[in-house]
Formats: structure tokens, sequence, C-alpha cells
């Protein structure tokens, strides 16, 4: 698992000032991109599930969108997430209540994800 760090806004500043743009995910994102790990891994893409967009998850969406013919194949998910086909999506919305809290897995229990 990636690891997770809390800091604050003065050390947030120096990091800037030293290396650039600093990314900040929160814990929806985070969730969002265990799903799509989690989609591909259903799909036969061996991804680890680490909640970071990574080279090998980026690889594994630019292949899954050529395989599919999901143009344009940018390893972007956002791009892929609306092409999806109804049962992709039930696969998906299944990785996300997996991968998300008990909150999560409530509403798609319900069927309201």
């Amino acid at each position: 698992m990636a690891k997770r760090f809390i800091i604050s806004e003065d050390e947030k500043k120096d990091i800037r000032s030293r290396y650039g743009l600093v990314n900040e995910q929160d814990e929806e994102t985070f969730k969002a991109i265990k799903g799509v790990q989690c989609f591909l891994n259903k799909k036969g893409y061996k991804v680890p599930i680490t909640g970071d967009i990574n080279g090998v998850t980026r690889k594994a969406i630019q292949s899954f969108q050529s395989k599919f013919n999901l143009y344009p194949a940018n390893g972007n998910w956002e791009d892929t997430v609306q092409k999806l086909t109804p049962e992709d999506v039930k696969i998906f919305k299944q990785c996300l209540s997996d991968e998300g809290n008990f909150i999560d897995k409530g509403l798609h229990m319900f069927g309201l994800d």
C-alpha cells in the first residue's frame, strides 16, 4: 500500500519551493482510483490496488481503452468511464463498493450508487 503523509502548510510550501507542484489527493479520489484498479484486475489486467495512479495503472487503462476501442487511448479514466458497457458499469460500481467504506457498500447494496 502506498504511504500517505499529513503535512503542514509550511512543509507544503517548502516542498513546493524545492520540487514544484505537489499533488494532493482526497479520500474520495483515493477510493475511486482503488475502484478503477479493482475493475482493471477483474478485466484481466495485473494492477496493484494502491489508490495511486502510477505507470502500471495508466498503462493498464491505455491497454483497456485500446482493446475495446475506447478512444482516445490516453490512460485517462475519465475519458473511459462514460463509454463503458452496462455490464462493465456494474463491475465498476461493485469495485467502487468493494474498495469503499461501509457507506459505499450500503449505497451499493440498496442500488443507490
